[in-house]
Parts: C-alpha cells; sequence; structure tokens
C-alpha cells in the first residue's frame, strides 16, 4: 500500500508518501539507498540533531513503531 500526496499550502512544493512494505533483512541495504536519498532531499524543517525522521518502523514481533531515522547518510535501523 502507498500513498503520495501534494500538500497544500507547504512551501517548495512538499510532498507526503505513506507507504506500508515489509521489508527482508536482506533487502535493508538497497531500501537503505532509497530513505537516504529521500533524507537529502527532506526540507531543512525535517531534520533535528543531523537526522531527518522519514517515518516509522516496526517489526511484526513489536508492538510498538520507532522512527524511521537517517543520520550521516546512513539509515538508523531499529535493533
Amino acid at each position: 500500500m502507498s500513498l503520495l500526496l501534494r500538500r497544500e499550502r507547504a512551501g517548495r512544493g512538499a510532498w507526503a508518501l505513506t507507504g506500508r512494505q515489509e521489508i527482508h533483512p536482506d533487502d535493508f541495504e538497497r531500501t537503505g539507498g532509497l530513505l537516504v536519498w529521500l533524507a537529502a532531499a527532506a526540507a531543512d524543517a525535517h531534520r533535528h540533531d543531523g537526522g531527518v525522521d522519514l517515518g516509522w518502523t516496526r517489526f511484526h514481533e513489536e508492538r510498538r513503531p520507532v522512527p524511521l531515522t537517517v543520520r550521516d547518510s546512513a539509515v538508523v535501523w531499529p535493533s
């Protein structure tokens, strides 16, 4: 499932992407490349402490999602 929307009344052509995907751990590296690219295109308003929060991730066993963050051109995968 995915949805891409242009945000109304947002500067510089802001977009919002919602997606749900099950990713096998073997594909984390390829997925990480996409996430790093998205983080580089994020507006400065999305940056905090040197990182960019792109959303949330949750493994099947976990009840609570954790932030999906890119920092220093690398994805901070949950441990």
